[in-house]
């Protein structure tokens, strides 16, 4: 699928192979935490053989693609015939906000509300790619989101820096907050157990319209950590969707990979024609550490030179939802341990802007 700004949209499967572009060593990017210190963790592994050809490790598919509750081909309507989404404007140069650093509420360009909640350190703005190879360099201008359930401004930095040990980083910020429920509009309850709401509409405001959340929060006893960032905003003319980019990464692989410590990351969308989860992997599967296509593993070089290294995390991918011209939406980035606080598990977020799309939420393999 390729996303052209002011353009329509040319689209592509969600379980489609896009090999990942080889790394080349760069320079050591640098991180501003946002309110106190930083990030925390990531894990990795590639499907099959679909990694990136620069690592000898084989990629950890552990979701059955049958299960999946991701929708191919079912179109949405009132899509412009031409798109005329707003082009996106790059302001992470004039402030550490982590809002401009993925290019939100910059000058001249559509308003939005912000918020964010978790503990402070949660969040961090980095600059650069992170590690010694060029794999996760921001995607749009020159600085990037880490959103963690540790520390973020643990993420950049090698495990001998940390003094690490096989569990870390890791950081448990109240290790009696659990939540046995996340956070309004978030339920992840399953709309159906057949279809979407792109194929049931009225299934709208029921739960989770891509059926991915429950099967991987219940194979928990609850959220610890919990962080996130939500903004609302009114969709600007001409325009029928949004996109962002991602890459999910957890110090749980190896060690309690597969187990109930099954921390999650969830994109969820608010919208009239969506409520529910809108990233999944290249394959469809929830972004969980039991249920991801994990691209990088272990000593993977796409994880050197960062506290990723020697644990698990994936690819950058590109996320595409639909929406309405002129409706008021409401995205929530959601990332939480399960079970218990300890052992992080890390998002890196960039690149938020409008588009054009005529299918349901789809995510696939960027770079």
């Amino acid at each position: 699928m390729l996303v052209v700004l002011g353009a329509c949209e040319a689209h592509g499967l969600v379980g489609s192979n896009v090999s990942a572009a080889a790394d080349d060593e760069v320079g050591e990017g640098t991180s501003m935490p946002v309110g106190e210190d930083g990030p925390g963790s990531g894990p990795g592994s590639s499907g099959g053989t679909t990694g990136s050809g620069t690592t000898s490790t084989t990629g950890i598919d552990p979701v059955d693609e049958t299960t999946s509750g991701v929708l191919f081909d079912v179109l949405f309507d009132d899509v412009p015939l031409v798109c005329q989404a707003p082009h996106s404007t790059s302001c992470d140069h004039l402030s550490d906000d982590p809002w401009h650093a993925m290019g939100i509420n910059c000058p001249g360009s559509v308003a939005f509300e912000t918020a964010s909640s978790g503990d402070p350190s949660a969040m961090a703005v980095h600059e650069g790619p992170l590690g010694t190879h060029s794999t996760f360099t921001p995607r749009e201008g020159a600085r990037m989101v880490i959103l963690s359930t540790g520390r973020a401004s643990d993420v950049p930095r090698t495990p001998a820096e940390l003094g690490c040990t096989a569990m870390c980083p890791s950081t448990a910020f109240d290790p009696w907050s659990g939540m046995h429920s996340l956070p309004p509009p978030i339920d992840p309850r399953r709309v159906s157990d057949e279809v979407t709401c792109a194929e049931d509409p009225g299934l709208v405001g029921t739960g989770d319209c891509s059926n991915t959340i429950e099967d991987q929060w219940n194979q928990g006893s609850g959220s610890h950590d919990y962080a996130e960032m939500r903004f609302t905003v009114q969709v600007p003319g001409g325009t029928s969707g949004f996109t962002y980019d991602f890459a999910m990464f957890s110090t749980e692989y190896p060690v309690y990979y597969q187990s109930s410590f099954n921390d999650m990351y969830i994109a969820w969308l608010e919208s009239e024609q969506w409520t529910g989860n809108i990233s999944f992997d290249q394959n469809g599967h929830p972004i969980s550490i039991n249920g991801v296509f994990l691209d990088y593993l272990d000593d993977a070089p796409e994880l050197d030179g960062f506290a990723m290294d020697g644990h698990a995390g994936t690819r950058w991918l590109q996320t595409v939802a639909p929406v309405h011209e002129g409706e008021d939406i409401e995205v929530i980035f959601a990332i939480f341990d399960q079970t218990d606080a300890s052992v992080d598990t890390v998002v890196l977020l960039d690149n938020v802007h409008w588009t054009c799309t005529d299918l349901p939420p789809i995510t696939q393999p960027e770079g």
